[in-house]
């Protein structure tokens, strides 16, 4: 084991000393893990007056396989979670659009700080009932349209939209009304009182408990491709198994090696923080994917915002453009098509350019650097560090951007050459999001223990300094 290795090991070891001895983020975890199990047993009960056969309902469909997505999976099951946290995050889109300069008073709230951004949030928690009664009536539109066929998905005992009373569709929207809120606030929890992203959370736990269900699938898939009456049946199906795991497992080093890249600007200290040591130089980490899951989540909630539209329409041309004709023929703004791909690939990458600006704002750098008395080596400061910040940040996302978008239409190429289904393809957005929420969750749960660790040792040598104290008035009377 070379000496590097070592290290590595030791780190990860200490690492982890430091968090299974620490109270605050045991308890943290402990909090998380809670919620997540409570989401996914709530994500697995169906909707009282739903009768759903297994199977019955076809989430292999581009929109109904998004809506499952940002459901936390709650949508296969039609469970009061079937909505989940999509209509929230369509919210959070519009107002951090609209708070970027577009509306002022938007745009000062934005920049008043924690009061301003509790505000921002009050404006989504309310944008967000409009998006969820909308999303939640397309859902019900499209159990009764788009089961398999022979099943019998029934709701409050009929098979058809118009056959439903309006107080029976209003009782469905409440009930999914309240699962989106619940969402929400276990989300809120989940950040404030445990570790992590909650709503990046309660998707990622959706995405995690299918895994072990897609790979069986996956498996089945390509035995059904084989041909059975041959001799070499049993070597090929070994093969082919292999092969998929082995493209599964490079495609997901390549996503961790692509998350875990950094661009390092070195910062220089002025005064006695001056240092000509090139090798501990500090320096400022911009990630290849500076903006995380954020992107692909954020596309594909904007993606089923057409598909809901399409739920409200009759069948005409604008739906037919929108979805397809409902026999097989799919829509230009669907998965499925050349079009739709290439307006997902789009907005993957322009989310990527607009939230990595937002979580690295290069004006707001530049501020706090002239504050605080850094610096860029050979940068001036002021507007050219702001620049310079930018223009890093704006090539980084280039290599970033484009990649994401790449791994996340990744398996509806593959399907469209192997026909194996999208949902059981190599990567997607479920990968993207299983990559970089676990890392965000593991950096968070080290954060967490660095901070407690922190407050614990503070506290320890304050309380030492007093009782020093104490001790010496003591002695002194």
């Amino acid at each position: 084991m070379s000496s590097s290795t070592r290290k590595t090991y030791k780190s990860v070891r200490t690492i982890l000393r430091e968090i299974f001895t620490n109270k605050t983020v045991i308890s943290a975890l402990a909090i998380t893990l809670f919620l997540l199990i409570a989401f996914r047993v709530g994500s697995t009960l169906t909707i009282p007056g739903i009768k759903l056969p297994a199977n019955a309902f076809n989430t292999n469909d581009s929109f109904a396989g998004m809506l499952d997505l940002l459901a936390g999976g709650g949508l296969s099951r039609m469970s009061i979670f079937a909505v989940g946290v999509g209509p929230y995050i369509t919210a959070q889109i519009i107002v951090q659009l609209l708070s970027s300069d577009l509306i002022p008073p938007m745009a000062r709230m934005a920049k008043m700080g924690e009061r301003g951004r509790r505000k921002l949030e009050i404006i989504t928690r309310f944008l967000t009932l409009p998006f969820c009664i909308a999303q939640g009536y397309a859902v019900i539109a499209l159990l009764l349209n788009n089961q398999q066929s022979g099943s019998s998905i029934t709701i409050f005992g009929v098979s058809a939209l118009n056959q439903l009373s309006a107080g029976q569709v209003i009782t469905l929207l409440l009930i999914m009304v309240a699962g989106t809120y619940i969402s929400i606030f276990l989300g809120d929890i989940i950040t404030k009182r445990g570790v992590g992203n909650g709503v990046t959370l309660l998707i990622l736990a959706g995405i995690v408990s299918s895994i072990v269900p897609n790979f069986r699938e996956a498996f089945k898939t390509i035995a059904g491709k084989m041909d059975t009456q041959s001799s070499n049946y049993i070597i090929n199906l070994v093969l082919g198994i292999l092969l998929y795991i082995l493209f599964f497992a490079g495609i997901l080093l390549i996503t961790v090696f692509i998350n875990g890249s950094t661009r390092k600007i070195p910062i220089q200290q002025t005064g006695q923080g001056l240092t000509t040591d090139i090798n501990n130089l500090p320096f400022l980490p911009i990630k290849l994917n500076a903006a995380g899951v954020i992107p692909v989540i954020f596309a594909s909630s904007v993606l089923t915002i057409p598909g809901t539209i399409a739920q409200f329409l009759a069948q005409n041309e604008v739906k037919w453009f929108i979805a397809g004709d409902g026999s097989g023929t799919s829509g230009y703004l669907t998965l499925n098509t050349p079009s739709g791909l290439a307006l997902y690939f789009v907005f993957i990458v322009l989310f990527s350019f607009f939230y990595s600006y937002i979580q690295i704002n290069p004006t707001q750098l530049s501020e706090n650097f002239e504050k605080s008395g850094k610096f860029i080596p050979g940068i001036k400061t002021g507007q050219d560090t702001e620049k310079h910040i930018a223009k890093v940040l704006s090539r980084v996302n280039w290599i970033g951007g484009p990649f994401l978008g790449l791994i996340a239409i990744l398996p509806y190429i593959v399907a469209e050459v192997t026909g194996i289904p999208s949902g059981l393809a190599l990567g997607g957005t479920g990968l993207i999001i299983i990559v970089t929420a676990t890392m965000e969750l593991w950096n968070s749960i080290k954060s967490a223990s660095t901070t407690s660790g922190y407050n614990v040792t503070r506290t320890r040598i304050e309380s030492k300094y007093i009782s020093e104290q104490e001790t010496k008035v003591e002695q002194l009377w």
